[in-house]
């Protein structure tokens, strides 16, 4: 109970607003016992009620502001629809404002959520998976998806420390390569994986556990699924 008073206490706090990336992760949660049901269908109905007018997702009201984590919000969250076959015109839309603003993605000059190469770029694979269709030219698909696999082989090749601590946060991702098992290793007392409701949840896709179920009912409780950006800590 003290535990779950600690993370009600954090998430309390004005400055903890779940992004609209975060809420789609935690959408594509299946329900335990269920993988055809959505474990937080609330989740599922914000996606559904705060796409913007140009399909985006996220902060963007004008196109000037257009940046990676928008394209990031904007592609989970198509995802999360795609995952339970809803919102059909909210995918055409999302998938439509993916392909006018993908040059923005291999702009090295914009800036970047850290992990971006990796987590856009197999968040592109598993919409492929999934069966979408991005309107977007195939050396295009390429280059990301390229940059992608250098990213991955550098940090095979890496043998400090941290580089098991970095696939685990950057686990959206990586899907089924990493080892669930040892990402788990990473959990923290409140359940969480880095504090990270997006992390958190795909792991939890993953990897069924109790703990990080629990982290996630409590982030749900607080806000049904809407909001801005930022982690829950203890």
């Amino acid at each position: 109970m003290e535990q779950k008073a600690r993370i009600r206490k954090q998430l309390l706090e004005p400055e903890f607003l779940p992004s609209s990336y975060d809420t789609a992760w935690v959408a594509m949660v299946p329900l335990p016992g269920s993988p055809q049901v959505p474990c937080f269908p609330q989740c599922v109905e914000c996606v559904l009620q705060n796409q913007q007018s140009n399909g985006s997702w996220g902060l963007v009201q004008v196109d000037s502001s257009i940046n990676k984590d928008v394209l990031s919000s904007t592609l989970a969250c198509v995802l999360a629809l795609k995952r339970w076959n809803v919102g059909g015109e909210h995918i055409k839309r999302g998938l439509r404002f993916i392909g006018r603003n993908f040059f923005i993605v291999t702009n090295e000059q914009s800036v970047a959520p850290i992990g971006f190469n990796i987590t856009f770029s197999g968040m592109l694979s598993l919409g492929m998976e999934m069966g979408l269709e991005f309107p977007v030219g195939q050396n295009d698909l390429d280059r990301i998806l390229h940059l992608r696999e250098v990213e991955l082989k550098r940090l095979l090749g890496d043998k400090s420390d941290g580089r098991k601590e970095y696939m685990a946060y950057v686990a959206e991702g990586l899907g089924n390569l990493l080892d669930w098992n040892q990402v788990m290793k990473f959990q923290r007392k409140n359940g969480s994986l880095f504090n990270s409701p997006s992390t958190t949840a795909a792991a939890l896709i993953h990897n069924f556990d109790d703990k990080a179920l629990q982290y996630l009912n409590l982030f749900v409780s607080k806000f049904g699924g809407s909001g801005r950006s930022s982690h829950l800590s203890l």
